[in-house]
């Protein structure tokens, strides 16, 4: 990768820094049950393209309203281009196709299974997120969390084929790409750049939404368009700043862990919206989790 824009350099994450991961993992957690209510009139790629031309409009106009400054050249927007594909339209299709063949149990660990990846690639494109033992000691706990958490699910479920497999893995590798190569836009303002990175991913999601599915169904209801908000609002517009602002502080590879988070917090969402018991399993997950985020901050 061109080392032409360097990436400013992280520093050792905070409590502070663990509570905003944990934020964006129980908002991006909760966003399953949004799009559980937004299933019943849009479909996932018609949603996928909702969330990122909401979110893009909501960061444009609040960049605007701070006078904020987009990104201007094209060592900048070749970065924002690779993002906004990387981070958006490939995992998004590739997930979407991929749970039709495997089950949401083993779909969320291979996911998780991205974060080995960012951990392999920032050690060889950043000077200050190398490998070490505490970094390789944190994920691995924190797989092993993630691991727990579904592995009942999985036992009845079984594994699904192959070409499932590779395409939710592919996912949770770009999804972990993507996070490294941001690290080239840091150094930029945070807002101005999300909402550039959003309105890139439009230009691959919308057509794609146009191509496969009806993003403008005449039948919406209040509850479908409320989840369309949250999704757009709170789930893109908002995590992906948050998201932004954590890899600058933080790198790739703590941010990767938020890959463990979203799982966890899903099921503890469901929990509470059901009203059913969150069991042992869910909190040895929880443990597991939390114990190898704080191992990869002695790593930092």
């Amino acid at each position: 990768m061109s080392n032409a824009i360097s990436s400013p350099a992280i520093r050792r994450p905070t409590l502070f820094d663990v509570w905003r991961l944990l934020f964006v993992g129980g908002i991006w957690g909760g966003a399953f049950i949004f799009i559980t209510l937004a299933l019943e009139e849009f479909g996932p790629v018609g949603i996928a393209a909702w969330r990122v031309a909401l979110g893009g409009l909501v960061l444009v106009v609040i960049s605007l309203l701070i006078g904020q400054r987009f990104p201007h050249g094209w060592r900048h927007w070749r970065y924002i281009f690779v993002v906004g594909l990387l981070n958006s339209a490939v995992p998004f299709f590739l997930i979407g196709w991929g749970q039709q063949f495997i089950s949401s149990a083993e779909s969320a660990l291979l996911v998780a299974m991205g974060t080995f990846v960012s951990l392999l690639l920032s050690h060889f494109t950043s000077h200050d997120e190398r490998i070490n033992r505490a970094r390789v000691a944190g994920v691995g706990i924190g797989f092993i969390g993630v691991l727990v958490l579904v592995f009942w699910e999985l036992v009845e479920s079984g594994t699904g084929n192959l070409a499932g497999q590779l395409a939710v893995m592919a996912a949770g590798c770009s999804y972990a790409t993507s996070s490294v190569i941001s690290r080239r836009l840091t150094h930029l303002p945070m807002i101005s750049t999300s909402a550039a990175t959003m309105a890139s991913a439009c230009l691959y999601m919308i057509p794609l939404a146009f191509l496969l599915e009806d993003p403008l169904p005449a039948n919406a209801g209040p509850l479908s368009l409320i989840a369309i908000a949250y999704l757009g609002v709170i789930a893109t517009a908002l995590a992906f700043t948050l998201r932004f602002f954590i890899i600058r502080a933080n790198g790739a590879v703590f941010m990767s862990q938020v890959g463990y988070l979203v799982p966890l917090f899903g099921v503890i969402w469901s929990g509470l919206y059901f009203a059913d018991a969150i069991g042992l399993q869910t909190l040895v997950s929880l443990g597991l989790i939390l114990a190898g985020i704080a191992i990869t901050r002695r790593g930092g």
